[in-house]
This record gives structure tokens, sequence and C-alpha cells, in this order.
């Protein structure tokens, strides 16, 4: 193992309730042209967990629930090599890999594949939402491209990145004081609900998790044009792109296939928390991100630019409200045994009364959500002569408990990307196919 990486700790605070969750699988693709080698690849993978060291590592539990990255012990993180036969490859392999449990006690997290063709390669890597979101993949997935066209490249171990917590973003002591009290009572009163979980126990709870589970993905692109050419229509009508976006899919799925009484309008975003910390992370792996539920209104006959200034207005005010967008933050507040046993809970779907109590606060029991949605944002690659160019980047979204139907969207060179995650229980493909195209219809104002 490359001693730059060796020996690295580093606790896991903001995201810890998530460590055991089987459907917290995060992932990207890099599509690469040309032929890609594998030594070369090899290596150059060594040299990124260097600069990543949360992938290289591994999880220690304390008795208490504390959690510890370390790569301390681990085995280098291998790359498995398949054939490319289409574009859509990559989509297969995803779904077949958030099936499989993570090596948490023994590591490396990261898991490396290369889907490899004579004109076009994709690298894929894929990695427990715990340490890692799609920004911060990104990341990873430029710099694996960079260090391969560039072998030469000496790295070091970056410094240690900053905390993650309430209390590191700009706050003030009244900020959700009833929810933090809540916290506080139920890590009292509910000690007889705790859990200790090892991998023994996590590979048993995600065995059960996706035999009750399958999940589809839809992927698709707007081109450099169309994208800005949307871009242009939202600043003409008042709204963001992502505001276009959640008119865009809540109209398509309420005309193709409404969504249950409970989850009818209300859709969840996911909010990059990066800046907004008292000291910004800068280019590490993490997770960086809170999220903010909100009720979009749809009524029938609502006209799409009519919803999506509505939808700006409410995603607007809710990125303003400083306390809401911390709320996520603070339930990491939760005694994380307590914590596993609620990830338990939801994995197995045997709820206790306690527990079955949270759940209605977080609402992941049954359809509770239209719609979740990521806008990673617009990224420009960096330019990369031959050999091996990186042509575009593709993103991987969970779907959490309580969604049907999740949006990931990433533009890549003025190119947007968009994948569309969902339950085969509860929305077939066909079905998600005219969700697209009623979508796509409202975006281009036909």
């Amino acid at each position: 193992m490359d001693p730059n990486y060796q020996n690295h700790r580093q606790k896991v605070e903001y995201a810890r309730a998530s460590l055991w969750a089987p459907f917290y699988t995060v992932g990207m693709v890099a599509r690469i042209r040309g032929d890609v080698p594998i030594g070369p690849l090899e290596a150059a993978l060594r040299k990124l967990l260097t600069l990543y060291p949360p992938l290289a590592s591994r999880v220690c539990v304390e008795e208490d629930g504390t959690a510890w990255l370390t790569t301390e012990g681990v085995d280098e993180c291998s790359l498995e090599v398949r054939s490319r036969t289409s574009d859509d490859d990559w989509t297969t392999l995803f779904l077949e890999q958030e099936r499989v449990p993570f090596a948490f006690s023994r590591g490396p997290l990261a898991r490396f594949f290369l889907l490899r063709g004579d004109q076009v390669s994709d690298l894929v890597a894929i990695a427990p939402h715990v340490v890692c979101d799609g920004y911060s993949m990104t990341h990873v997935m430029a710099d694996a491209v960079a260090l391969l066209n560039d072998p030469g490249r000496v790295v070091t171990r970056p410094a240690p990145p900053p905390a993650v917590s309430w209390q590191t973003m700009p706050h003030a002591v009244y900020d959700n004081l009833l929810l933090r009290g809540l916290v506080r009572v139920f890590n009292r009163a509910w000690r007889d609900s705790r859990v200790v979980l090892h991998q023994d126990k996590y590979e048993a709870l995600h065995r059960q998790y996706w035999a009750r589970r399958q999940n589809g993905l839809l992927a698709f692109d707007l081109s450099p044009a169309e994208t800005a050419d949307l871009a242009a229509r939202c600043r003409q009508h008042g709204v963001t792109v992502t505001g276009a976006l959640v008119a865009a899919f809540t109209l398509a799925r309420a005309d193709v296939w409404p969504a249950t009484r409970a989850a009818r309008g209300k859709i969840s975003v996911a909010v990059n928390i990066r800046d907004r910390l008292v000291q910004p992370p800068g280019r590490v792996v993490g997770v960086y991100a809170s999220s903010i539920d909100l009720t979009i209104p749809s009524k029938t006959g609502t006209s799409f630019w009519r919803l999506a200034r509505a939808g700006y207005a409410r995603i607007h005010k809710a990125l303003d409200d400083r306390p809401r967008i911390l709320r996520p933050l603070v339930l990491e507040e939760l005694d994380p045994l307590i914590a596993d046993a609620f990830v338990a809970a939801v994995a197995t779907d045997q709820w206790s009364r306690e527990l079955g109590l949270l759940s209605r606060f977080m609402n992941v029991r049954g359809e509770t959500r239209c719609l979740d949605i990521s806008n990673i944002g617009r990224i420009n690659l960096p330019e990369v002569g031959a050999p091996y160019r990186l042509e575009t980047l593709l993103p991987f979204p969970p779907l959490v408990p309580g969604g049907g139907l999740a949006l990931n969207v990433l533009t890549v060179d003025g190119r947007m990307n968009l994948i569309l995650k969902f339950r085969l229980d509860g929305l077939d493909g066909s079905a998600v196919t005219k969700i697209r195209d009623r979508a796509l219809g409202y975006l281009s104002g036909a």
C-alpha cells in the first residue's frame, strides 16, 4: 500500500446515521476516449486513493457506535475489467453493484470497474454515501483520468477535512432548539431501542432489503444547444433550471402515473452546503449535502411555467431558511446505535413503537414523495490531450425509502446529463419513459 495514505484515521461524523444503510450507494462514470490500458490505470488509481483516503479505508465501530475510517490493514483497491458492448452497460453495472454489500470492516470502501472498449471506455466508481457525495465524485473521476494521462505526477496525502456538523455552519443558538431538545429526549428515552451492528448483521440486513426491492435506471441528456436554450427560457420566466426541472417532472409524473395521495406534490431537493461551512472543505471527498422537503402546488390544469415559478419561489425561500438547512445535520446527533436500529427497521420493515414514530417524522415508509431531485451543478472538464480524453461524467443517485422517483442532474461542458432512478414495484420502465418524454416536452416548450 502506498505509504502516503497508510494509517489515515478520520472520525465519521456527518452522515454517520447512513453508515449501514443498504440503499445509500453513490457512483459515477468517467467516459474516456480510447482503449484504456489496465496497468497504467491501476497505477493511477493507487495515486488517486492517496488523494482521497476515505475511499481506501475500512470502518472501525466502537461499542458506543462511534465510527472511524482507517486505512490501516486495508488491501489495495482492485480494478475489475469487463468488456464494453454499449453506451448503457454502466447502468446495468450500477444496478447490479448497489445490491452488493460494501466491505465496511475489511475495506477498501470504493469499488472500481473498467468497461473497456476499442474506441470508448467507461471507468466506474462506486462507494457508500457515508464517505462520498455526488459532487465529491466529480473530483474523484476527473482526477483519476488526469492521473492516467500524467503518470509522472507526484501526489501527497491531503490534510484531514474540516468537521461537518450544524455547529460548523453559521447558526444561532436558537436554531432548531425544539428539534435538538427532542433528539436529546430520544437519546435518553429510547436506550432500549439501540442496536449494535457489525459486518455480518449488515450483510444480512442488506440481503433482506434487496430481496424486496428492484430498481430501474433511465439515462438521457440535453445537447449543449438544448441546455443553453432551456437556461435562456428559465431566465426569461424568472426561474432557475432546478425549478423548471421540478415542475416538468412533477407534472409529467402526475400526467402519466400519479403519485399516492400522501406523496402528491411532495418533493425533496438536495442542497450543497460546501460554501455554507465556516471552513469550506476544498477539493476533498466527503458528504457536504443537506436536503429540504417541500410541497409544490400541483392542481389539475396548472401551467408548466406557473408551476415552475411556484416551485422556484418555494425552493428559494427554503434555501434562505437557515434552520431548515441545518435540520438534517441536527438529526445526526441522534445516538448512533438508535440510528442503526432505525436502519435495521427500514431494511427489514419491522418497526417498534418508538422507531415507527421516528419513521413518520423521517418519511421513509411507503411512498411519501413524488420526486427527489439532486442537481449537482455545472462543471467544465479540464483540457486533457491525447491519449485518453475525458468526454463526460455520468452520476448514479441513491433512491431513498419514501421516494418513488429520483432525478440526478449533472451538466458537463454545457451538456446536461439526466438520470432517472425508480422502483420497479412502483413504476415500470415504459411509464418512466413516458414521464421522461412528457417532461422534455414541457422543458422544450412543445
